[in-house]
């Protein structure tokens, strides 16, 4: 009965703590990509079609019509469904999704440590302030969803593989959550490395490689049936909704995998202080926050000896602990697509993408301890310092996961934060200036729009808002310069197009404006606009030459 109660215990306090972190978001808006994936998309206003929703992508066409991620979208649909629009719903539905999640992966470390270590990973786990933008950001519930499922996946397959070979129902219902996984973010695909990795380390090794080779093998050939089904459909859906696929980071774009990898290693110092002691959060990470690495540094060789450190331990430990090394390999899976070593991504480091990997960090963090507690030979109950120490790192996360959790709440409050935050991230100021435009805060829009083409002037978006904003200051020969490159760099840019063609009118260059249109409806992006512009432009040009002295 006290074993029963105490695991009782257990699993209500880390339920508990999940939801004490998370609470505070109830009050937010909608922020940052939930206006454009939730507030203006008309396809999760209405499940009449619901299924119409596993053809089309995660951003909308008119958005670029980039990734696949259609069960998170079905549930983004049922939350507008039952609230009709209420951001109280979706966020309610984060912190249950969240308080889900985390007690999901109680139960896998459960299955790795003793209860006192498997409290104290998911306790950990449910507090981490890292979490915070996967939860106080409605979107982020694709991040919730993925690990949701591939937390279960993963405790179905620990469990069956410790009674023994893998039946029939287990496997279905792991393939199932596979799935699920996928369709939730693209990230799910990653589940069987998961479980190889399980296999390799914390599966008992009573037969031969070949042997449990041969009783994981139907598994194996399920899962990747699944996975090759999912690329399959998520290709043939994106090619017919336009969509360009996944996009590169600007860092990125032309540049060799040398100083891609350059530049990811010295990622790995940020990652190893958000796992550790994320006491500065941001919202954005880009240039010049986190800039391009193309040669040897300081914090390079902190990052190199990072990564051959934990590399040597984990191998090290590979008999004596091999939790200890199945969380290495876990953080490895998790990193892979956020390293954008297999494929360059549009984000260079994004809080909410290291959801996955940090689960496998807090396991680590438990198993080494659990470990050295063994070695030390301390018997329970702990010495009152480690019970202290422990119960201040929970309240820690706590206060600070609560607290941040309210700066998600609508667009100005974030990016003001996200200006403080990070100062020298060009986008910050840019996001910034255009939520303080849509405020009619003119001035100071213009002021946070500079700063970004001062601290990063090789973004397009960048150079349109600085065209935009000479525009508004009746200031054409400037406005036109910047226009002109962004067309030059990327033709395809409608709103560069029409800006260009509205000032050419304005400066009562028609020509050269009627050549602007032409080539834009020979492109055929906008063709309605550019038609009325193409009408405006004539038409003034018409009344300039009435008017005309003779």
């Amino acid at each position: 009965m006290i074993g029963k109660d105490r695991h009782s215990l257990a699993w209500i306090s880390v339920c508990g703590l999940a939801i004490a972190a998370s609470m505070t978001s109830v009050a937010n808006g909608f922020a940052f990509d939930d206006i454009h994936i939730i507030l203006e998309n008309r396809s999760v206003h209405s499940l009449a079609r619901w299924w119409e929703l596993f053809a089309g992508s995660y951003w909308p066409p008119e958005r670029g019509g980039d990734l696949y991620r259609p069960f998170t979208m079905l549930g983004f649909a049922i939350q507008w469904a039952v609230g009709g629009g209420n951001p109280l719903v979706f966020h309610l539905g984060s912190i249950l999704l969240y308080t889900i999640t985390c007690a999901a992966f109680f139960w896998v470390v459960l299955t790795l440590l003793p209860l006192p270590a498997a409290w104290l990973a998911g306790s950990l786990f449910a507090v981490h302030p890292l979490h915070v933008e996967a939860v106080g950001n409605v979107v982020g519930q694709s991040e919730l969803w993925a690990a949701l499922f591939m937390f279960l996946a993963l405790g179905l397959y620990l469990r069956a593989r410790q009674q023994g070979t893998l039946r029939a129902r287990a496997m279905c219902s792991i393939a199932a959550l596979y799935v699920l996984a996928c369709l939730s973010k693209e990230h799910g695909i990653l589940l069987p490395m998961l479980l190889a990795a399980a296999e390799l380390t914390v599966i008992q090794r009573s037969h031969s490689m070949r042997a449990r080779l041969v009783e994981v093998r139907p598994l194996a050939l399920l899962l990747a049936a699944v996975g090759l089904g999912f690329l399959w459909a998520r290709t043939t859906v994106l090619t017919a909704t336009s969509g360009p696929g996944a996009q590169v980071s600007l860092l990125f774009v032309d540049q060799p995998f040398s100083i891609r990898a350059m530049t990811m290693l010295g990622v790995v110092l940020e990652w190893v202080r958000l796992f550790l002691w994320p006491a500065d959060l941001s919202a954005d990470y880009s240039p010049r926050r986190i800039d391009i690495v193309t040669g040897p540094t300081l914090e390079l060789l902190a990052s190199a000896a990072i990564v051959t450190g934990t590399v040597w331990l984990a191998w090290l430990a590979r008999r004596a602990v091999p939790v200890a090394t199945f969380a290495a390999l876990w953080v490895l899976v998790g990193l892979l697509i956020p390293s954008n070593i297999l494929v360059p991504t549009e984000i260079v480091l994004a809080e909410r993408t290291l959801f996955l990997a940090s689960g496998g960090v807090m396991l680590g963090l438990a198993a080494a301890l659990a470990h050295m507690a063994g070695e030390a030979r301390i018997q329970s109950p702990l010495p009152r310092a480690a019970v202290v120490s422990i119960a201040v790192v929970l309240l820690l996360g706590v206060v600070t996961s609560a607290l941040r959790q309210r700066v998600w709440r609508d667009n100005i409050t974030l990016f003001a934060q996200t200006v403080r935050d990070a100062p020298t991230s060009y986008a910050a100021h840019l996001a910034y200036g255009s939520a303080l435009f849509q405020q009619n805060h003119q001035q100071a829009a213009f002021d946070e729009i500079r700063i970004a083409y001062r601290l990063y002037p090789r973004d397009l978006t960048v150079v349109q808002y600085m065209g935009q904003i000479y525009a508004r200051e009746n200031n054409c020969p400037v406005a036109l310069t910047f226009f002109r490159r962004a067309l030059s760099e990327d033709p395809g840019r409608t709103d560069s197009r029409l800006s260009l063609a509205s000032c050419l009118i304005v400066s009562g260059e028609h020509a050269e404006a009627r050549r602007a249109i032409d080539q834009g409806l020979a492109i055929g992006r906008s063709k309605d606009a550019l038609l009325q512009l193409k009408a405006l432009n004539d038409s003034v040009e018409a009344s300039r030459r009435t008017v005309a002295p003779r």
